[in-house]
């Protein structure tokens, strides 16, 4: 490949004490949770709002967020979902587990900017500048140029572990045989009579009813691709709802290449399903697609390895473990890594096999958010330390929540006490703060 050589001088213009580069679920309660400690807090995002795929992706629904006898990301979590209930409710609306994207956008940038966070949009890292393993500086293209920013802690909250893996962290991708979960773009549809819809029996690809159409469909051509896997459908607010159907396959979410072409697969994809649903779905006759999402839904992506790796074995003995920053219990959710009927079978059998009960749940401990090799660092959201069936568990949002506040209070930790190394921390010290914030821990 030809190369160029830049060179530039470039302006620090931010020395906060702590980064968090990222806005999702996880950098969002990362940020917060450290700011409301004192703490003089970055926030940074490449997108235009705060939220990552749990708004600018359009996904649907928080996924499991209580293990059926308590909430289980108490503190920044059950607060952001309390108060997107409070505002479904002033409009005569019951949002349960599902998400009004733009509902969901205020309640961050309240809870941001109640606890005092600088948030800066539209501002996506280019770099990490290296002095041996610790992490000197980060640099930014935003719409003003390029700047550099200093920092004693950084968190990666990019979903895609960047930060780490710039700095040099190890890390995995998908599984050992190259197969990677499919990503989806979510999209925004109105027009329907939900009434109608509920009463119809098709709803998921949980239902024989619903997999035989689908086959119809792919055999007739009207669905170009044989995609079992039909999460469906969730209402969202009175007038709206937001489906998280159709798969696009084999997607890096490193590569420019590889997330353009799904974008615009996915979009002419989605018309597809616009016709399917207006033609065979109860109650979406009248019913069209108004929004699709602004981020691809990427399933997958790199896992940072840590101090430790968390997996499969400690999700099915429930562990716990003394330095546990909280506890999770979602299914180990791989998403077929190829189309057909066979693997959505395969797919569900072992879902269900990996399906909690009630009152159950697995330990994570806080070595997992420390990436080898970089010293002033944590990951927080998807790309913790662990394998690809514990991935599949804890990359959903409320998972994300539990992991970023927790390295937001770490990292407080670990600057009060004068120091710029998340390891050095008094783990006691930590599982008592997360504790008086309402998290759940054996």
């Amino acid at each position: 490949m030809h190369t160029i050589h830049f060179e530039s001088d470039i302006p620090v213009r931010y020395t906060p004490d702590l980064t968090v580069i990222g806005a999702g679920p996880g950098g969002i309660a990362a940020a917060v949770s450290a700011a409301r400690q004192g703490i003089n807090t970055l926030l940074l995002d490449a997108h235009t709002m705060p939220g990552g795929m749990s708004t600018a992706a359009r996904v649907p629904i928080f996924m499991p967020y209580s293990d059926g006898i308590r909430i289980l990301c108490g503190g920044f979590g059950e607060e952001a979902i309390l108060r997107l209930h409070d505002y479904s409710s002033s409009l005569g609306f019951d949002s349960a587990e599902s998400i009004d994207a733009e509902h969901l956008k205020l309640v961050y940038e309240d809870m941001l900017m109640e606890s005092g966070v600088h948030v800066l949009y539209e501002s996506r890292l280019a770099k990490v500048q290296m002095d041996g393993t610790r992490i000197e500086s980060i640099i930014v293209t935003a719409p003003d140029g390029l700047f550099a920013v200093k920092s004693r802690i950084f968190i990666d909250g990019t979903g895609n572990g960047t930060v780490a893996a710039w700095a040099g962290a190890p890390f995995e991708f998908g599984a050992p045989d190259g197969d990677v979960m499919p990503s989806t773009l979510c999209s925004l549809w109105t027009g329907f009579d939900w009434t109608t819809y509920q009463k119809g029996g098709l709803h998921n690809h949980g239902e024989k009813a619903m997999l035989d159409l689908l086959e119809q469909a792919f055999n007739s051509g009207e669905l170009s691709q044989r995609d079992f896997h039909n999460t469906g459908i969730f209402r969202i607010s009175q007038y709206t709802a937001a489906a998280n159907i159709s798969h696009e396959f084999n997607v890096n979410p490193s590569s420019a290449e590889s997330i353009t072409a799904a974008l615009i697969t996915g979009r002419k994809r989605l018309k597809e399903y616009e016709r399917f649903y207006r033609q065979y779905i109860p109650g979406f006759a009248n019913a069209q697609i108004i929004d699709s999402g602004s981020l691809l839904g990427c399933r997958e992506g790199r896992r940072i390895l840590g101090d430790y790796v968390l997996t499969r074995k400690d999700f099915d003995a429930r562990r716990d473990f003394p330095d546990e920053i909280g506890r999770y219990n979602f299914a180990a959710d791989i998403h077929p890594s190829h189309p057909g009927r066979t693997a959505i079978e395969e797919h569900k059998k072992h879902f269900h096999e990996s399906c909690m009960k009630r009152g159950e749940s697995y330990g994570i401990p806080y070595r997992i958010l420390l990436p080898r090799n970089v010293k002033n660092l944590l990951t927080c959201g998807r790309c913790v330390s662990c394998d690809r069936d514990v991935f599949a568990s804890i990359r959903v949002i409320p998972g994300c929540y539990i992991t970023g506040q927790a390295a937001g209070i770490a990292s407080a930790i670990a600057l009060e006490n004068g120091n710029d190394d998340p390891r050095k921390i008094h783990i006691p010290d930590l599982r008592s703060k997360l504790m008086h914030l309402g998290v759940y821990m054996h």
